[in-house]
């Protein structure tokens, strides 16, 4: 495993605990997107004006890299959050973490917003 992805996976373990802001509903994309921008930021461009560059060179796919994917479904994104050393993530560089399901909610309504209509 290279230096940046065990820097991310440092970080994603910690803020794994983290909860949606008061106010959010866990599976709104508001919640998901904040969970992204804490968690996944490290690695992926959540969104264009996120405060910090990934630290990968080049990044993991965007998160509208990945919502415009035709094959991207609730379930496959469910799936891939959920089983961290699952068939999906063998093929990937993703560190093996897991989110408690209220955040993979969040996530996954996060990704599904940014689908392209």
């Amino acid at each position: 495993m290279t230096r940046p992805l065990l820097a991310a996976l440092a970080l994603a373990l910690p803020l794994a605990g983290l909860s949606p802001a008061r106010g959010q509903e866990a599976g709104s994309a508001a919640a998901g997107r904040k969970l992204a921008l804490e968690v996944c930021a490290s690695c992926h461009v959540v969104s264009a004006d996120q405060a910090r560059a990934p630290v990968l060179k080049p990044p993991a796919p965007g998160f509208a890299e990945i919502a415009a994917r035709p094959d991207l479904t609730e379930a496959t994104v469910r799936r891939f959050l959920a089983e961290a050393h699952g068939q999906s993530r063998r093929n990937t560089a993703m560190p093996a973490f897991l989110l408690p399901s209220s955040q993979i909610d969040a996530v996954v309504a996060y990704l599904l917003s940014l689908k392209p209509k």
